[in-house]
């Protein structure tokens, strides 16, 4: 139960902003931003005093929530204000589509809550989840602190933290992980919130919102991540926030330009802290914040520009200080994902395969001729399609087969190739339409959002995983679909069209590969420890086995030889389902976090046996014995992937 205290803190501070508010979306997702600035602030002051732990956490929740409740019943309650009747009317305008537009908001309503299921009866299992986004979650409440500690796999310690800042508060306040997926299933709600608003600082009426709301919901993409623990959708809602506060900036001009400008400062840090790909999506906004600053204030200017960037800078400050000391750059350890070599054909290279990433489908001859047309393309510009120094995945291919329709959907690689269309059509329909060029700042809106993709294509090498990437990008186009859409002349094609996404989304929803509600695995009938280990289900026998083994050694200090191949989150599941004390830790480290091997904390860890992944990907080789602190450690289990040894 104690799971709700962060959520009634938010319901809190919700209930405060709104008072004083016309539209309750508004008052959500600014709820939300001040909430993440919360939560962050809560993390890095306990972990400071290596205080991570349930009685600490559970009473700094209970002390806000008194906190807040006690100010928000203090407050007189406000009537309605003349803008909130005007509001009213404005959407009272709108009454002949209104039984068409609820229709649309319960198909909403449908796929959001099939996915908020699936979040909370599955357990995290994506790949990434297992190497390093639940797992470093389990360190930080072993360690009592999310400072950087000996890993084998060192993006556990430089990746941005603030959605794993979520889970670890929901992990401890509940005991379990079974809320972890939820913080991408909120931020999907979020998003379609807060597209709803800026399709409304677009001018779009309440048919345009709904649209743009639709659109959001059927991503294939964000589907399939909603339910998981990856952070795209996490990062794509700051951004939603920060295109969201930059329009009411604008529109505001000179008035409230310091609490518009800490709330871009706010989603910027926020969205920087969750995820290392924000660098791309933000910085477009922030120069037309820049050019709109400089034309209304002149050289006051320095004056926003200061506050949103002290802001951002302060809440990224202590995980830029954590692997500055660690690694000598604030960004962590280079990941070899940037393009060597740049250049206009480059950025051409880059856009048209990062495209084909969501033109596949089920029917091979389509593939074929749209990878030959590729490669055809890529000779006249002289680049070579596989060239290693902006290619990333070994070699380029249009992906296909029935996965790109849904069947099954994989979060890692799914295409949005009916978004993408849609994303094509109202691009040439706006160009086409002068009427819908001149209404005020769509023109500017579309080309902030497209060059989030240009930039994305021109630094980052190509990877067969770049949809996943593309998310926040499809959910910020959202709102100038939905507004073009409400435009068209022939009203009945539009809403042919979001009929047609609702119903073609509903593959990807129970479908999900690794989480299916329709399968002979579904999520209801297979049990929680097998999920953990449906992307490589061949290792669940291994690991239980391993297990039990150092269980009938009754061995609770464990080390981890884990090499190249860093799965290992089930282990901590499959280990701490005893409820015994016990310290895990890595062992024979040897890049460089090795150093903190001798802190103090660290250096008297004294293994009773040691886990070794001896899996093709650890580049492990069997050995008879592993020698560690001057001490040897005998095999003393085997299998093909694993082996235990004891000392």
């Amino acid at each position: 139960m104690f799971i709700f205290l962060p959520i009634i803190s938010l319901i809190a501070i919700f209930l405060l902003i709104n008072k004083s508010r016309n539209d309750w979306r508004e008052s959500a997702i600014l709820s939300a931003t001040y909430w993440g600035i919360l939560l962050t602030a809560i993390t890095e002051f306990l972990s400071f005093f290596k205080l991570i732990a349930f009685g600490w956490i559970l009473g700094t929740w209970g002390l806000i929530c008194i906190i807040l409740i006690y100010i928000y019943f203090r407050l007189n309650h406000q009537i309605l204000t003349t803008s909130e009747q005007n509001n009213s009317s404005e959407i009272k305008k709108d009454i002949k589509i209104k039984p068409f537009a609820n229709f649309l908001l319960y198909g909403v309503v449908f796929v959001v809550a099939i996915v908020g299921l699936i979040a909370i009866i599955a357990p995290p299992n994506n790949w990434d989840s297992m190497d390093y986004h639940m797992s470093r979650v389990a360190y930080w409440i072993q360690n009592h602190s999310i400072a950087n500690y000996p890993t084998n796999y060192t993006p556990q310690l430089y990746q941005n933290p603030w959605s794993e800042f979520v889970i670890l508060h929901f992990q401890i306040l509940s005991g379990g992980d079974y809320f972890a997926n939820l913080v991408q299933w909120f931020s999907m709600i979020g998003c379609i919130i807060g597209v709803s608003l800026i399709a409304k600082k677009l001018e779009a009426d309440l048919r345009g919102q709904v649209f743009s709301a639709v659109i959001t919901a059927t991503i294939p993409m964000g589907i399939l991540q909603a339910s998981s623990t990856q952070n795209d959708y996490v990062l794509a809602f700051w951004i939603v926030c920060l295109a969201y506060y930059l329009l009411s900036a604008i529109q505001a001009g000179k008035n409230d330009i310091w609490t518009n400008s800490f709330n871009i400062g706010s989603s910027t840090g926020l969205a920087i802290l969750s995820k290392g790909t924000a660098y791309f999506y933000v910085f477009p906004f922030l120069i037309w914040f820049g050019f709109y600053q400089i034309k209304s204030l002149r050289w006051k200017v320095w004056k926003p520009a200061l506050i949103v960037g002290s802001i951002s800078l302060l809440l990224n400050i202590s995980h830029y200080l954590r692997n500055y000391h660690l690694f000598a750059s604030p960004l962590g350890e280079p990941g070899g994902y940037r393009n060597e070599v740049l250049g206009v054909n480059i950025l051409i290279s880059n856009i048209l395969r990062n495209v084909a990433l969501h033109i596949g489908t089920p029917i091979g001859l389509w593939n074929g001729i749209a990878n030959k047309l590729i490669q055809i393309i890529h000779i006249f510009i002289g680049v070579d399609i596989n060239d290693p120094r902006i290619t990333f995945s070994k070699t380029f291919f249009v992906p296909g087969g029935w996965s790109t329709i849904g069947i099954s959907g994989n979060e890692n690689s799914a295409g949005n190739l009916v978004h993408l269309a849609l994303i094509i059509i109202c691009i040439i329909i706006f160009l086409a339409r002068k009427s819908i060029r001149k209404e005020s700042y769509i023109f500017a809106y579309l080309i902030a959002t497209v060059s989030t993709f240009l930039i994305f294509c021109y630094l980052v090498k190509w990877q067969a995983w770049n949809s996943r990437l593309h998310l926040p990008f499809f959910v910020l186009i959202s709102p100038f679909i939905g507004v073009i859409l409400s435009k068209l002349k022939k009203q009945k094609i539009a809403i042919l069209i979001v009929t047609f996404l609702l119903v073609s989304s509903l593959p990807w929803v129970f479908f999900n590969r690794y989480r299916p509600i329709i399968d002979s695995n579904n999520i209801f009938q297979t049990s929680r420890i097998e999920q953990y280990f449906s992307n490589r289900p061949y290792l669940k026998n291994t690991y239980i086995g391993a297990v039990d083994f150092l269980n009938s050694k009754k061995c609770s200090n464990i080390g981890l030889s884990m090499g190249n191949d860093p799965w290992e989150y089930p282990l901590w599941v499959l280990l701490q389902q005893n409820n015994q004390e016990m310290v895990i830790q890595h062992i024979n480290v040897t890049n460089i976090s090795a150093v903190l091997e001798k802190e103090d904390y660290y250096k008297d860890f004294e293994p009773c046996g040691i886990i070794s992944m001896e899996t093709k990907k650890s580049k492990h080789n069997k050995s008879q014995e592993i020698d560690f602190k001057g001490k040897t450690y005998l095999r003393a289990w085997d299998s093909p992937d694993l082996g235990i040894f004891i000392k």
